[in-house]
């Protein structure tokens, strides 16, 4: 059974529990945060980043009590008193977004996203797995038979996905935070994503000591060495290769700053150049050098 808590402490709450917006990192399938970085963040050998400055983050909160009436005024919601907290006792919490009352279902949890146009279009029929294990997550926790994820699309497109509460998607999502906070207990962290984990990993050890470790019989680490030059040798000629091209293009493309090709658009506008000037404050006699006009190549494959 869920519990409700009020009061202040957001982030000591945030600390004690896997969020229902952090639950996909222990399925996979998160898309900007792996169950390394979380159980990190969690244990505390990592901070947790602050989001309070972001754009798009204040964007959503600032749009989100709009959306909320919106789609209240569309699909025909009640709102209802909404917990600031909600938690199992076992490690799983959050923040819903609302809770309301549905004509057809009756109570039920609205879980609100803005998404541009471009991100939308590439979801297929529904929105991705995070945001549909973060809305079973409420689901549970508030103890509703449903739970909605609202989205505003481009800023001027508002759709409801439906989803009814999955008992055993919810027992699963239960299990796994339980699986989770054990292994913070006896300190066992999961692998690291090395695609994905290299800024935490960096982070955790910020500074070297003059120690050195012999890993002359560790054939992972040798294999690591030899991807790492392979890698910056491809990134070479990654780099030589689309110099190459670029000039070949340009020579084909003369002075026009378009050029169509079939499914591609090559763009070579000219970027003004800027003059030297010469500071006459305290820096009086600096001189501040221009830059040359130079062409930006870009390509854009067309849809």
């Amino acid at each position: 059974m869920s519990s409700i808590r009020g009061g202040d402490g957001d982030d000591a709450f945030r600390s004690s529990v896997v969020g229902a917006s952090e639950v996909a990192a222990l399925f996979g399938e998160h898309p900007w945060l792996t169950e390394f970085e979380l159980w990190h963040r969690k244990s505390g050998t990592v901070s947790t980043p602050d989001f309070a400055h972001n754009e798009r983050t204040e964007w959503g909160v600032r749009l989100e009590p709009v959306i909320i009436g919106a789609a209240c005024e569309r699909f025909g919601y009640e709102p209802i008193d909404t917990p600031k907290r909600l938690d199992n006792g076992k490690g799983l919490g959050g923040h819903p977004d609302k809770m309301v009352m549905c004509p057809r279902r009756g109570r039920g949890i609205l879980e609100v996203k803005t998404a541009d146009w471009l991100v939308a279009k590439g979801w297929g029929d529904e929105p991705p797995l995070n945001y549909l294990l973060q809305v079973m997550s409420y689901a549970g926790l508030a103890g509703c038979d449903w739970g909605d994820v609202i989205v505003l699309v481009g800023g001027n497109e508002l759709r409801r996905f439906e989803y009814e509460f999955r008992p055993l998607i919810f027992a699963g999502i239960e299990a796994r935070v339980v699986q989770f906070w054990q292994s913070v207990r006896e300190g066992v962290s999961p692998k690291p994503d090395f695609t994905r984990d290299g800024s935490i990993i960096a982070a955790l050890y910020p500074d070297a000591t003059d120690a050195v470790v012999d890993l002359r019989t560790n054939n992972l680490a040798a294999i690591a060495a030899t991807n790492w030059l392979d890698g910056k040798h491809m990134e070479k000629q990654g780099k030589a290769m689309a110099e190459a091209a670029q000039a070949e293009l340009l020579e084909k493309m003369g002075d026009a700053g378009v050029a169509l090709l079939d499914g591609m658009t090559v763009k070579c506008p000219t970027v003004k150049a800027t003059p030297d000037r010469i500071i006459s404050a305290e820096d009086v006699g600096t001189t501040i050098k221009g830059r040359k006009s130079y062409r930006r190549f870009t390509i854009q494959e067309n849809a």
